[in-house]
């Protein structure tokens, strides 16, 4: 049995793909909201999930194998603390980020990952011939599923990263890319003398003002719609730019950070929010890295790379902030 613990593990992390397919046909069936905080018979599910009940069947017993459910006699089945986390209503959900990741063009792209590897480009782009932000741009439900995932994972982050640095110094914060504006709302919601400014892409933020009105937060944010390599949005005290530079290459995050230098008073800062590249041997719970490879072309980096943008971009490094969550502060002020 020892000999075979190496083949073991590695089925698994072979057939990772499977279990990940199970999750997010989860998520797009809409079990975990079925469930809720009930026990009940797969053909009750299969019902309210309008599913054929023996394939439905199938599909729980697998969910409660990879310990999503538990399934209880009579093939009955409810939740587990790690299938809560796909309720839609969870302050926790992942529900969104689930349905994402089964996206034709994202599992096709990850499919063409050694493509990226030989070539030095994103997987994405080899196979499509476009450029990821604009293609999505043009397909509604694409760009909705995204931005459903990302406000989801900034929710969650914003919950770590507002308590982390003390933004109450800042009369106005600039969020560059900022999505629909959930980790700003986090911010403002806690900084109530402070005003922001949301600015993504046009077709981002055009759903913003939903969010930011439900966080109470709207009359004190302004949302801009443009392209931050052709200009942002001048008079901010501080700009945060979180989870945008791991999409670009060295020379685009300092063209970046340039234009957010051109526009920024003397004593404002910057504040770029990442995850900081995994430590040698250690588990990496996101991929993030890989997908970036895969999908933009952008990579991950180490605090000492960012020390380095920093600089060829006019910026000094002043610190580093870690935070309850994967995510890190990396705070500079014009040099």
């Amino acid at each position: 049995m020892l000999a075979q613990s190496p083949v073991i593990e590695l089925m698994k992390l072979i057939s990772g793909f499977q279990v990940s397919q199970t999750i997010s046909a989860m998520a797009e069936l809409g079990i975990a909201d079925v469930l809720k905080d009930n026990t009940l018979h797969s053909d009750d599910i299969a019902r309210e999930t309008e599913c054929d009940p023996p394939s439905l069947y199938r599909l729980l017993h697998a969910l409660a194998s990879a310990g999503l459910l538990e399934e209880r006699p009579e093939r009955h089945f409810r939740l587990t603390p790690i299938g809560e986390c796909l309720r839609s209503d969870s302050p926790n959900s992942r529900s969104a980020w689930a349905r994402y990741v089964s996206r034709p063009y994202v599992r096709q792209s990850w499919a063409n990952l050694a493509d990226s590897v030989r070539t030095g480009k994103s997987a994405f782009e080899l196979l499509y011939q476009a450029n990821l932000w604009e293609w999505r741009g043009e397909r509604p439900e694409e760009t909705g599923i995204f931005d459903a995932a990302m406000s989801e994972l900034s929710r969650s982050g914003g919950n770590a990263i507002a308590p982390a640095h003390d933004f109450s110094a800042y009369k106005v914060i600039v969020d560059i890319g900022g999505g629909q504006g959930a980790l700003l709302a986090a911010i403002l919601a806690q900084h109530r003398e402070t005003r922001g400014v949301l600015f993504d892409l046009p077709h981002v933020v055009v759903k913003a003002k939903n969010l930011l009105t439900a966080a109470n937060v709207a009359e004190r944010c302004e949302i801009v719609g443009g392209d931050v390599f052709k200009s942002v949005p001048k008079g901010g005290d501080a700009y945060l730019i979180k989870s945008v530079l791991m999409d670009e290459s060295d020379e685009s995050v300092i063209s970046i950070l340039k234009r957010c230098r051109s526009v920024m008073p003397a004593s404002a800062h910057v504040i770029v929010i990442e995850h900081l590249l995994t430590p040698p041997n250690q588990p990496d719970v996101n991929y993030s890295d890989m997908t970036m490879m895969v999908m933009t072309g952008g990579r991950e980096r180490t605090q000492k790379e960012f020390e380095d943008l920093f600089a060829a971009a006019g910026f000094r490094f002043e610190r580093a902030v870690a935070t309850r969550s994967p995510f890190t502060l990396l705070i500079g002020s014009p040099s």
